[in-house]
């Protein structure tokens, strides 16, 4: 059969007594939303606007990237009836599982998981749901809904206003540190780990600066994995999962293309490389340069160097100013950039 649980204990919402308080703005009953970005912000922002209706909500966002998380943050903020979770990680997906999972999230809430996944026959029977019962509809998937892809266009148009996109964990590189210390926090009290203090600089940077497939669950596993071995008092390099200790470089993305017929300017192509993994690395890390400086392996002063002489600067409105309490190296690398 398919698997529908009664959610009441998930991991992301029984937050350890010693986890880091967040803003009330970003906390709902015993979940909270760990971060300060502006993506993130602006999720909450917009869940807070759904929660006042009853209406369908889709959450769309790549694997780990907390969208059962966020289904239970939308429950909690109605805290009506039952929470109740519907996907085919088991089995398909059939008519007695959809009515099943239907009765027993009567007046609270019923989350489909991987609703593109959902066989064609079901969706009638889901927007009728939704239309019509007294129990919240939530889904997600990785992709949005497209009717050109096959999903039933009355489905589609179910979500059509209510589809909530969730950033990747590169895309709220700024939440990483409060992520990290969020999850150690987390696990060391669950795994009765008194003895820890904390994770090693060296240790977070790693953490920090990995691309982590599964996004924020696959950072919080990392973290999890690091405290069974740690022999403490701090989460060290030692103890981090092999592919964050020693991750394999891939192919560079120049070597994969093909010499053109008529050739090249070869100083201008590597110009132009160099220049476009300089700004993804600074965009993902939102302009934190001691970040961006370990994903591309230079050294700071080297990459400060580098944007003075590109000329580059964050787009109109997405530096944050500097504060008083700013790191000192931080400022003066801002205004030597400008």
């Amino acid at each position: 059969m398919s698997t529908a649980t009664q959610d009441q204990h998930s991991h992301e919402t029984q937050p350890s007594s010693q986890t880091r308080a967040v803003r009330p703005a970003l906390a709902f009953m015993g979940s909270r939303v760990v971060g300060q970005s502006a993506m993130i912000e602006e999720v909450v922002r917009v869940i807070g606007r759904l929660s006042m209706s009853r209406a369908p909500v889709h959450f769309v966002g790549e694997p780990g990237a907390g969208k059962r998380f966020f289904a239970r943050v939308l429950h909690e903020t109605t805290a009506q009836g039952p929470l109740v979770v519907l996907s085919d990680e088991s089995a398909p997906l059939d008519a007695a599982a959809l009515h099943a999972a239907a009765e027993s999230a009567r007046g609270g809430t019923l989350v489909v998981v991987a609703i593109d996944r959902l066989p064609a026959e079901l969706s009638d029977e889901l927007v009728a749901l939704a239309n019509h019962g007294d129990t919240r509809l939530v889904a997600t998937s990785e992709r949005p809904l497209d009717p050109s892809s096959g999903c039933h266009a009355a489905l589609c148009a179910l979500f059509a206003e209510t589809t909530v996109k969730l950033p990747t964990l590169q895309e709220r590189a700024n939440d990483l540190p409060q992520l990290v210390q969020h999850f150690f926090e987390l696990h060391a009290a669950r795994a009765h780990r008194s003895d820890l203090r904390g994770i090693s600089p060296e240790a977070s940077s790693l953490l920090e600066g990995h691309m982590f497939a599964d996004h924020v669950r696959g950072l919080e596993r990392a973290i999890e994995q690091a405290i069974g071995f740690a022999e403490g008092p701090f989460v060290t390099v030692s103890d981090l999962p092999e592919e964050i200790r020693a991750p394999k470089a891939p192919a560079s993305p120049l070597l994969l293309g093909a010499l053109p017929v008529q050739g090249l300017d070869l100083r201008a192509a590597v110009e132009e490389f160099e220049t476009r993994m300089i700004l993804q690395a600074l965009e993902r890390t939102g302009w934190n340069k001691n970040r961006a400086s370990r994903l591309l392996g230079l050294n700071r002063t080297t990459l400060v160097e580098m944007i003075k002489r590109k000329r580059l600067a964050p787009p109109p409105g997405s530096r944050k100013p500097v504060s008083a309490k700013a790191d000192a190296h931080e400022a003066l690398a801002l205004a030597d950039a400008e």
